[in-house]
């Protein structure tokens, strides 16, 4: 048997190859009406692979395995992939996280660290997420640096979701589901010939209610219900023998609830215990709300200590002052209110409890399209062009609040749209031992990102005593990609097969920056701001510089034609032109009883990025370079007991250059604010394994874990030019130690099934448990302490049962998820002047019916 092993997936080389025979596609759940037992057959255009071939690690699942496990999107895939966390930016745009690999950031026009496919075709930039999970056939999750083969270059994985395609007879089925919280959803598709040589297949799905958050001041205004209608049309035509095009257009409409955050505290209420007991002999300066804590209140307050911050004691007294009543601002009444809630806000004891401005949460208006169009044509019987062509656009209009209170703390309204081009060409091709392929790629991304701020109840909201309710920000990003890519497999010998990779890739990525006040404004008070701190830093009498209503505002570093600490006036223009080669080296062997054993040696690099954030000093714009990885893995996958067990384990290393991520800087006067930087060297290393069994027949166990021990190794202190960098909690020195944000040491997951038939119906019961170890959101080390941002580790537990039909034509499902409704947090954050964190979703059950017809 010719093996080989495949750069990106099994589908992927296999779809690329000539056609001999084609085996037609089946619906989503036609072979896979049980969990598989460590393998999943790969339908491609000419032959059916086994993913036990496959010399990397992937974690693959049919559409039956993700309904049986609960995993509704990705999010859902930490249930599944060990290694894997997802969170999100504090604008709710989607993190994917790889072995340690991932980028948190918001902006929409963002290339991600682990990248998100569709059929091939890549998603661009992850908030271009919708209908991933709408009609599937399977997904697969590559871990590791990828793009030698097509596609983006990424650096930390890829994530690829099979779409179901048209089949070559009539089939019909949908899904009908309803749980906890009101929650309902229903999905539906028809796939069949419409002539000889034309299929077709028309999806559906939607998804109402759901709200399961409570306002803790309100009780009964609730937050969190989905509504959402998605569907997808897809042709399959063979207008020739030779040539095969198949087409999709896909469509989601997205009116659901923005999820609100939860109140973590903040460092305003932080006292020594004379200060505490000076403050509170005060009516005017007592704070009901404070506490004591002598080391940290020291460090904040103490110059030339590494969380010193000049501002603290100001805005400190600032808050407690306007709670107390004693300083005002006329044209904006509720300040005392909102003053209290800034400091008071109770901390939540449970998942479903949040805080937020009354009446400010509204609505998602986002709406995704894209279309795709690929074909394939056999030039000879052993070489084949493929084309790929794909159009989408992203259209956002949401609302989040930052400060998770009910006070106009930091509430911000977002709108903007991303539109991509993406067209690939290869050629691929085979002997009886080499497999190969060539082709080339163009990506085309244009985003404009708004938002609008509310800070009337802040306490930067009048840095020079001129009250500020509003302000408003525009960025417009692009990149252009241009790459060629390269991978031979040859098979040296009937049982060892080696291959090789190389892709070179340019990037071209601009930014256009303007924060200013939004015309709206009758007193423009936020301008006149920015023109008397202009005059004070540059040594001139008062209100000498000039600037106008919607002038761009941010403070000039010198930079990129700017004048030091004057008003950036006009646009702020920016280019970042990089470009990398990224390879690919690997070997396998099989043996003769069936173990495989693989090492590869990859280099994968991540495209340069324009942030989105609303800067007070534009070198908070300066773009973060191109992040690089080179991975070192060997592994093995082994089958035992004549195929009732199947034992993958990987060992792996990661080099890790110049990684992106978000820090701190700060500001005179406005304190700490974020900024896009690189960390210069870093790594990762790690062991993961794999364990599926079915000791009886109906019985399938299966569980898999990662281990991760993540460290920046080199000195990382300051930014590019010589800031200094602080984390989330406001210490800055040398984080050299610390582990990256988001990365777990240990996650691990684990299911059991048992079906079996009475009575012409198959019964089934089963289980799934996920444990996800604990991180920290931001850098900490022994010295430069960050505790406020640790996520503590947390298990969940799933569990269904139900009974269906023998021949697959029906199955009802009871399900549990998060049975024993564990409390946890999946990512914590700073506003402006308080912490606030997301959990995870309470304990939710309910009943799912399917039915299928052929």
């Amino acid at each position: 048997m010719s093996l080989v092993t495949l750069s990106f997936s099994a589908a992927a080389l296999a779809q690329a190859e000539p056609r001999a025979e084609a085996v037609q596609p089946t619906s989503d759940d036609a072979h896979a009406d049980r969990p598989e037992l460590g393998d999943i057959v790969v339908t491609a255009q000419k032959r059916e692979q086994s993913l036990a071939n496959v010399g990397m690690t992937i974690q693959a699942a049919s559409a039956a395995t993700l309904s049986d496990r609960g995993v509704q999107g990705p999010a859902d895939l930490v249930k599944i992939v060990p290694g894997f966390t997802y969170t999100e930016g504090i604008y709710a745009t989607p993190v994917y996280t790889l072995r340690g690999i991932g980028l948190f950031e918001s902006a929409f026009g963002g290339a991600p660290a682990v990248a998100i496919y569709t059929d091939e075709v890549p998603r661009n930039v992850p908030i271009m997420s919708g209908a991933l999970d709408l009609d599937l056939e399977r997904v697969e999750v590559l871990k590791g640096p990828q793009g030698t083969l097509f596609g983006q270059s990424a650096t930390g994985g890829a994530i690829n979701y099979i779409v179901a395609k048209p089949t070559d007879h009539f089939e019909a089925g949908g899904d009908l589901g309803y749980e906890r919280f009101g929650k309902m959803s229903a999905s539906g598709f028809v796939s069949g010939p419409l002539t000889d040589s034309f299929k077709a297949r028309l999806a559906v799905g939607a998804v109402q209610g759901g709200a399961w958050q409570r306002s803790i001041s309100r009780p009964d205004d609730e937050n969190g219900a989905t509504r959402r209608l998605q569907g997808r049309f897809s042709i399959d035509w063979k207008p020739v023998d030779r040539l095969r095009v198949q087409a999709s257009l896909t469509g989601v409409r997205d009116r659901s609830d923005p999820i609100a955050s939860q109140y973590a505290g903040t460092n305003f209420n932080i006292y020594s215990a004379s200060a505490l007991a000076a403050a509170n002999a005060d009516p005017a300066t007592a704070n009901p709300y404070g506490y004591v804590d002598e080391a940290r209140y020291a460090g904040i307050t103490t110059p030339g200590s590494p969380n010193y911050d000049a501002s603290f004691l100001g805005r400190q007294a600032l808050i407690v002052a306007r709670m107390n009543g004693v300083a005002p601002i006329p044209s904006i009444p509720d300040l005392a209110e909102g003053s209290r809630e800034l400091l008071g806000t109770p901390l939540a004891t449970n998942a479903r409890q949040a805080e937020w401005t009354p009446g400010f949460l509204r609505r998602n208006h986002n709406d995704y399209y894209q279309g795709i169009v690929r074909a394939d044509y056999d030039l000879t019987d052993d070489i084949a062009l493929t084309s790929l062509s794909a159009l989408a656009k992203q259209k956002m209009n949401y609302v989040a609040d930052l400060d998770a209170t009910a006070a106009r703390g930091i509430d911000s309204i977002l709108t903007g749209n991303v539109r991509s081009f993406n067209q690939e060409l290869r050629l691929a091709g085979k002997t009886d031992a080499l497999h190969w392929i060539a082709g080339a790629t163009y990506d085309n991304i244009r985003a404009s990102q708004g938002f609008l701020y509310d800070f009337a109840h802040g306490t930067l909201n009048a840095p020079v005593g001129l009250p500020i309710e509003y302000t408003q920000g525009d960025i417009r990003t692009s990149q252009k990609t241009y790459a060629a890519f390269g991978n031979v497999e040859y098979e040296v010998a009937g049982n060892l097969t080696v291959q090789a990779g190389l892709r070179y890739t340019k990037n071209k990525l601009t930014g256009s920056y303007c924060y200013f006040e939004p015309s709206f404004v009758t007193t423009p008070n936020f301008t006149t701001t920015f023109g008397l701190l202009s005059d004070v830093l540059r040594g001139l009498p008062p209100f000498t510089t000039q600037v106008r209503q919607g002038d761009c505002l941010p403070l000039g570093d010198g930079q990129n034609g700017t004048t030091l600490n004057a008003p950036q006036i006009s646009r702020l223009n920016l280019k970042l032109n990089q470009d990398n080669w990224s390879f690919h080296l690997g070997a396998n062997y099989k043996f003769d009883q069936g173990t495989l054993i693989y090492a590869t040696i990859k280099q994968g690099y991540k495209a340069g990025l324009f942030s989105a954030i609303g800067a007070t000093v534009t070198d908070e714009y300066d773009p973060a370079v191109q992040e690089k990885v080179i991975a070192y893995e060997a592994g093995f996958k082994a089958p035992l007991l004549n195929g009732r067990l199947r034992v993958n384990g990987a060992a792996f290393y990661y080099d890790y250059t110049n990684k992106q991520v978000r820090a701190r800087l700060l500001v005179p006067i406005f304190g700490l604010l974020e900024k896009l930087v690189n960390v210069p060297k870093s790594y990762v290393w790690g062991l993961e394994g794999e364990l599926f069994a079915e000791p009886v027949d109906g019985l399938t166990l299966n569980g898999s874990a990662t281990y991760l021990k993540s460290r920046v190794s080199g000195t990382f202190r300051t930014t590019a030019d010589g800031l200094p960098v602080y984390n989330n909690q406001g210490y800055t020195g040398d984080f050299k130690g610390s582990a990256l944000p988001f990365t777990p040491k240990f996650s691990a997951n684990a299911d059991v099934q048992y079906e079996w038939t009475a009575g012409g119906l198959k019964p089934f019961v089963g289980a799934g448990i996920r444990y996800q170890g604990g991180s920290n959101a931001t850098f900490e080390n022994r010295i430069l302490l960050a505790g406020d941002f640790r996520i503590p580790g947390y298990e969940t537990v799933d569990v269904r049962l139900g009974l269906g039909a023998e021949d697959g034509s029906w199955k009802l499902t009871a399900f549990g998820r998060n049975v024993f409704n564990k409390y946890y947090v999946v990512a914590r954050n700073i506003g402006l002047d308080t912490n606030f964190q997301t959990a995870g979703a309470p304990a939710t059950y309910g009943v799912m019916l399917r039915v299928r017809i052929r």
